[in-house]
């Protein structure tokens, strides 16, 4: 694989407890505050400022006995680990063929962890892991969501996904690349009879202007005029600057759609 920072977000490197401080306290912090999206019933909050104080300590001795581990405020890698658990089981590998059915498989894998940003503003573990440790409000992570799900794809047959796009955060960069490869199928072709061009596994790009993509996600079926897609940085309004991974219906007759054809493998 190439995208391999998930691997940093899924460990610490020293335990870590009251007046630690440091990026291993940053991430406890994150993810004791994005467990909120995995259990509905956890309503706790932290401050997110490195510092391991009262505040996070009570907090964790919470989620301890919440989760049935010994709820002394220190956190190992039993603790770390169930607080990661979400991107462990996104990063769990799967047995599935051929390639396009892995890939929609990965897709609806990490779909069902919750990933989603803090903030609101492109941070956090999942963008991280998805960006290459990149974050922030300039690190849009809609194709690097896509690529990651790739790379996890691609991993399985023991190729890179390189093979077929270049590895890129930039809708554009694929954009043109599927043009230059002969990839790219235009929305002018397919919004007729999609389901003639598009298969599942197939990577759509909201066009912009002839030079300009602005979003990505992954195809998961087709139907009449319509793409069933996964996506990330996305919203329920489907911005392209939204805050998590989400199934959408995106619809030819309203949106100007090209998609990247994935090699049948």
């Amino acid at each position: 694989m190439i995208k391999e920072h998930f691997l940093k977000e899924i460990n610490i490197q020293n335990v870590v407890r009251l007046n630690s401080k440091g990026i291993d306290v940053q991430k406890v912090q994150e993810w004791v505050n994005l467990w909120r999206s995995v259990d509905l019933s956890w309503k706790h909050i932290v401050t997110v400022d490195g510092d391991f104080g009262p505040q996070t300590h009570e907090i964790v001795k919470i989620f301890q006995q919440k989760h049935n581990l010994k709820p002394d405020g220190v956190v190992g890698s039993l603790t770390f680990g169930k607080l990661a658990e979400p991107m462990i089981k996104a990063f769990t590998k799967i047995q599935v063929d051929p390639l396009r059915d892995r890939i929609v498989a990965y897709g609806e894998q990490h779909l069902n962890n919750q990933p989603r940003e803090l903030y609101n503003s492109n941070q956090g573990p999942w963008v991280r892991a998805y960006m290459d440790g990149n974050e922030g409000k300039d690190w849009a992570w809609c194709m690097g969501f896509v690529q990651m799900v790739l790379d996890q794809a691609f991993a399985g047959t023991g190729q890179l996904f390189t093979l077929i796009m270049p590895h890129t955060y930039s809708c554009d960069v694929v954009g043109i690349h599927g043009r230059q490869k002969g990839n790219l199928m235009t929305y002018e072709n397919i919004r007729n009879n999609p389901s003639a061009f598009v298969k599942k596994g197939d990577i759509f790009l909201v066009r912009r202007t002839p030079q300009d993509w602005t979003h990505t996600g992954i195809v998961t079926g087709v139907d009449d005029k319509k793409l069933h897609t996964i996506e990330g940085n996305t919203n329920d309004e489907g911005s392209r600057e939204g805050f998590e991974v989400c199934r959408r219906i995106r619809n030819l007759d309203r949106q100007t759609l090209d998609v990247f054809k994935i090699s049948d493998q």
